[in-house]
């Protein structure tokens, strides 16, 4: 698989009037097509930033990064952006909120529309299109957020801590629906968490960062059966040695930063 982003030498610092601050520094990194990246490491060591940048959001002060060999921009419709709301709009009902994001890019074509009530059918939202959000729970609204995103063909997509909102029970299964989707529509990610567990269960590569400025601090490469879901995945043995290796990792950036 060819790389689908990438940074090199990228550094970003936030300037005000009165003082600036590194965020991050020195990152240097290649994500694979149809890969599943995580991004963990302390608060505040910016992790969110980098989905920032991978979007266009922002560009960096120095290095770059590169999407599909380009400066990443905003009307490219390459990224998909899922945040930790689902954000869907009270008043209108499931499938007009599936159609939103056609409509804001104006592309909201009969086929485009097709293809979006297709992906709610495949993966269970037809028989709530007619309802309206607040008559769904919590890991059905993400999931209609979701198919709301991929109804825009995006290549990549960019998961700002998707299941932090949702009870634990929740996250467990809506984690399963995700990775399903995302590895049956054959999809790049990557995805920010506090939820080291989170990032081990769904990942194919795990990137730790540092306090900030943040600095990539350690890569694991997670290499369990492809057949497991999230949920098998949590229960080995493999996965509690790898957890126990990120959380030190993180907990001794948080020492030295003292």
């Amino acid at each position: 698989m060819k790389s689908i982003v990438k940074f090199n030498n990228l550094s970003l610092v936030y300037q005000s009037i009165k003082s600036e601050t590194t965020a991050l520094q020195d990152i240097n990194l290649s994500i694979k097509e149809q890969e599943f990246i995580s991004i963990v490491g302390p608060s505040g060591c910016g992790k969110t930033t980098i989905l920032s940048l991978v979007s266009g959001l922002i560009k960096p002060t120095t290095g770059e990064v590169l999407l599909k060999g380009k400066t990443p921009n905003l009307n490219d419709n390459v990224c998909g952006y899922m945040f930790q709301r689902d954000n869907l709009l009270p008043w209108r009902n499931i499938e007009k909120n599936i159609y939103f994001g056609l409509e804001l890019k104006h592309i909201s074509t009969a086929s485009r529309k097709e293809y979006a009530l297709n992906l709610a059918e495949k993966y269970g939202i037809g028989e709530f299109l007619k309802k309206h959000p607040s008559e769904l729970s919590g890991g059905m609204r993400q999931r209609v957020a979701l198919i709301r995103t991929l109804a825009l063909k995006p290549e990549l997509l960019l998961l700002d801590e998707p299941f932090s909102a949702l009870d634990y029970q929740t996250r467990l299964e809506l984690c399963d629906h995700v990775f399903e989707i995302i590895k049956t529509e054959k999809k790049t990610a990557i995805l920010v968490t506090h939820d080291i567990q989170e990032a081990i269960s769904m990942s194919d590569r795990i990137i730790v960062l540092s306090s900030r400025p943040g600095r990539i601090k350690a890569i694991h490469n997670l290499d369990f059966d492809q057949n497991l879901t999230p949920f098998e995945r949590r229960k080995t043995e493999k996965a509690k040695i790898i957890f126990d290796k990120i959380w030190q990792e993180i907990q001794n950036e948080k020492q030295e930063k003292l």
